[in-house]
């Protein structure tokens, strides 16, 4: 495996012993290449690897920042011995020989080069490309050999989104026609099928995310792709009963339950211009308000018999009438203290994080700052960090922090000097006689630039003027810069008992037991999504809600909504 640090060059290439991960080659911030032994050596791109049949991983490194780079090939050998061989054309990929010899292939537009060599050495030692002669076509991207397949290789068609069999001398055999564009694929050398990473993408109106195909040579020529991990393939927004309802939370959700116990959810769909406002009822029937919301708005709440949301771009809480008398949006309070980001950046871990109601019905919020900017030509995040309520009247009241104190990357405090409610990304009410919040902070240490290190979660728990903290350990994320804990949430029932949701699981914390995975499995799964029943293959958490009873929660997980029963 290789590691790279976002936005930087310099990679750090690694194999896995156990569960350890041990580092072989590489440095971290680097920019040119340098040959070595492990520390020592320098891998700007760890392009194309392929490992050959001696023994060596070679693989295509060019120098970082240099219009006028010269892409080499070079090798790491078991101990970590990096050496660099020879220059290499651009927009060449490594891929092996049937028999185990490595060749590259290049193909340029609009020249319609289209090159395949071989590595060839000579009695001296000397190593250069051969080129070969073929007849291969230009609209074909090679993928792997086929094993046992007399010189064959697995190569795909961009435009068609086929993959097939091909020869070097132009000839097509057992072609398969896929949902989407490949993005990668891989050969099982033992059994010699092939698994294809498919790219989704808009079709029909509806958004179909990656999935993973196993391609089966010998089940040719009648067998069709078999669907192996991955997004359910049915995403929508069809109202119904139980399996015949669809949702689309590929792209996000807001969630939230009213007192009743019927469940509230948007998705997030970027690609369209709003989406309708639903209802899942305790026996599971589903259906879609007349209310719709902007793809551009977040999070989703209640409070004062009205439908709440938030619009990042003027800063400004939204509200409906929850009588279904309007299905429009009316703004109705706007405040400095939401703003954050300049305009042409609103990041959803950032600004107006939490809009929740407390047992009494008050609706409150929270806002925080997060100095990143993952893309250079913006500038990190400034804003403030504040907790406070709205009243029926739309009164804002700041109950904790500072909103005239602006932070940025400039006067980010580290995370030893940092208040509590700086970090908050959700919040929960537990009520009671002595009423309880509990607050879920992801604290955010990063450099002086706005460069995100990593996450440290904690738990507060407040009551009165009493405040403790509590450590949570880390878990895994499904995509880079992710809050290891996204949602938690809390039922009268079981005081005391916090439900938190990671990118794969549902966790219960208590003060005696801690942290406890009730279902989903703490680290994402390799490649893609395992469907099955819960508890051990809920790997997707969209949301998690209080459920329709006093002892379950609604969990959103890939295109579905579940009820997950709770543990005594």
């Amino acid at each position: 495996m290789a590691g790279q640090n976002q936005n930087d060059p310099g990679v750090v290439v690694a194999y896995l012993d156990g569960e350890n991960v041990v580092p072989l080659a590489g440095q971290y911030n680097v920019t040119t290449m340098q040959d070595g032994r492990g520390s020592a050596a320098r891998i700007v791109q760890f392009m194309s690897p392929v490992q050959g049949s001696d023994g060596l991983v070679y693989f295509l490194d060019e120098p970082a920042f240099d219009s006028n780079a010269q892409t080499m090939l070079r090798t790491m050998a078991p101990d970590g011995t990096v050496t660099t061989l020879i220059p290499t054309p651009t927009n060449s990929v490594l891929i092996l020989s049937p028999a185990g010899a490595v060749r590259r292939f290049r193909r340029e537009h609009p020249s319609n080069i289209v090159e395949w060599a071989e590595l060839v050495q000579s009695a001296s030692g000397e190593v250069s490309w051969s080129v070969l002669p073929h007849n291969w076509p230009g609209n074909v991207v090679p993928l792997a050999p086929v094993k046992d397949g007399g010189g064959r290789y697995w190569g795909t068609d961009p435009a068609t989104a086929n993959v097939a069999q091909y020869g070097l001398d132009g000839t097509r055999e057992q072609g398969w026609e896929l949902p989407g564009r490949v993005r990668a694929a891989a050969a099982n050398a033992v059994d010699g099928r092939l698994a294809v990473s498919v790219a989704g993408g808009l079709s029909t109106g509806t958004f179909s995310g990656d999935a993973l195909f196993l391609l089966d040579p010998v089940k040719l020529p009648a067998s069709v792709p078999t669907h192996w991990v991955g997004l359910q393939e049915q995403p929508g927004q069809t109202d119904g009963t139980s399996g015949s309802a669809r949702f689309n939370f590929i792209e996000g959700v807001d969630a939230y339950t009213d007192a009743a116990g019927v469940l509230h959810t948007v998705s997030a769909q970027q690609h369209v211009p709003s989406a309708p406002v639903r209802t899942v009822s305790s026996t599971g029937r589903v259906l879609s308000l007349p209310l719709e919301r902007p793809a551009a708005y977040r999070h989703l709440a209640e409070a004062y018999g009205y439908l709440l949301t938030y619009d990042p771009v003027a800063d400004t809480v939204l509200r409906s009438p929850k009588s279904g008398s309007s299905n429009a949006w009316e703004p109705w309070v706007r405040s400095s203290v939401f703003d954050h980001y300049p305009p042409v950046q609103h990041s959803p871990l950032a600004g107006l994080q939490v809009l929740r109601t407390d047992t009494t019905g008050q609706l409150w919020f929270a806002t925080r700052v997060v100095p990143l900017s993952v893309v250079p030509e913006i500038p990190p995040a400034s804003g403030v960090s504040v907790i406070g309520t709205i009243s029926a009247t739309g009164q804002l009241q700041v109950v904790v922090g500072d909103p005239e104190q602006v932070h940025s990357s400039a006067n980010y405090p580290p995370l030893d000097q940092r208040p509590w409610h700086m970090d908050v990304t959700d919040i929960a009410f537990e009520g009671g006689s002595s009423p309880v919040s509990w607050v879920l902070c992801n604290r955010t240490v990063a450099t002086s630039e706005g460069k995100l290190v990593r996450y440290v979660p904690e738990l507060v728990r407040l009551e009165g003027a009493t405040r403790q903290s509590f450590a949570l350990p880390p878990v895994k994320v499904t995509r880079p810069n992710s809050p290891p804990y996204q949602q938690l949430c809390v039922l009268p029932s079981r005081p005391g008992q916090v439900f938190l949701s990671s990118p794969c699981g549902v966790y219960r914390w208590t003060v005696a037991k801690g942290l406890e995975l009730v279902a989903g499995q703490a680290d994402p799964t390799p490649g893609g999504v395992r469907l099955g029943a819960l508890p051990a293959s809920l790997n997707l958490v969209k949301f998690i809600s209080p459920g329709p009873d006093a002892n379950s929660l609604y969990v959103g997980s890939e295109n579905s909504v579940l009820r997950l029963n709770l543990p005594a």
